[in-house]
């Protein structure tokens, strides 16, 4: 074994094991919908918090790399064009807060601003989507393999309006324009959830504005290692950014009409 591949199975190992830590928390906590806090049209509970703990603790024990985090926002040291972790430790809160069970945890590691491994858990289907460009997705083990589809009238595209859209008479008209290109929309409330189902295949592109990071890493790895493709924009100051994923012909014909 090499010193790159003991590296490398040492992040990884650290990886797993910060996110059996979150979904161990959130096995306990789920049944807790209290809402801590809303701040437009964002909330917040003790789960997302508690599951954010339970990953901190694992990481910042066996890793010295920066964190950015939904709750936590980011440590002094992190940029999204170096080297870090990406983690959202509850995708779906509101979701939960109104007793539909479709949320996740996600975690990506960057390398030079690239996520280059993503593992995105279903709480509630149990199942644990992994992968990465150098690493072959799975779901639970078992290999997967996005979508090839090239006709956008035949497609199914996931998406989503994320707590910053801008709901303007024209961002909604515009909006309305692309996705009537398409056979079936699907919107369900979790960018992680969305992106691990087109790596697998069940949809076949994922297309969202002004996402942030901590939505979208450990997905736009996942769509990598199924031989998807991902088209993202630079991120912003805020950590936002627009990103296009799923199979290849569609996201290459998105990107240009973008």
């Amino acid at each position: 074994m090499t010193d790159n591949a003991a590296t490398d199975n040492a992040i990884y190992d650290t990886a797993i094991a910060a996110v059996d830590a979150a979904v161990a928390v959130l096995a306990q906590s789920l049944g807790d919908t209290t809402t801590l806090s809303e701040h437009g049209r964002d909330i917040k509970t003790q789960a997302d918090l508690d599951a954010e703990s339970a990953m901190f603790e694992i990481l910042r024990s066996t890793s010295s790399l920066p964190i950015l985090s939904e709750e936590a926002g980011a440590d002094c040291g992190f940029d999204a064009t170096a080297t870090g972790w990406v983690v959202d430790p509850l995708d779906g809160t509101a979701n939960i807060a109104r007793g539909l069970p479709l949320a996740c945890t996600c975690l990506a590691l960057l390398r030079d601003g690239v996520p280059v491994l993503g593992i995105v858990h279903d709480v509630f289907g149990n199942e644990r989507w992994m992968g990465g460009p150098d690493v072959p997705t799975t779901c639970n083990g078992t290999p997967v393999q996005c979508s090839s589809i090239d006709d956008m009238s035949q497609a199914i595209l996931t998406t989503g309006f994320p707590r910053l859209f801008d709901f303007t008479h024209e961002s909604i008209e515009a909006c309305m324009r692309r996705l009537s290109a398409f056979k079936k929309v699907r919107m369900i409330g979790s960018a992680g959830m969305s992106l691990a189902w087109t790596a697998g295949g069940h949809m076949d592109v994922y297309m969202e504005e002004g996402i942030f990071l901590w939505d979208v890493a450990a997905g736009m790895a996942l769509i990598e290692g199924s031989g998807g493709r991902v088209h993202v924009t630079p991120v912003t100051d805020n950590w936002q950014c627009d990103v296009i994923a799923g199979a290849v012909p569609l996201v290459g014909q998105l990107a240009t009409s973008s």
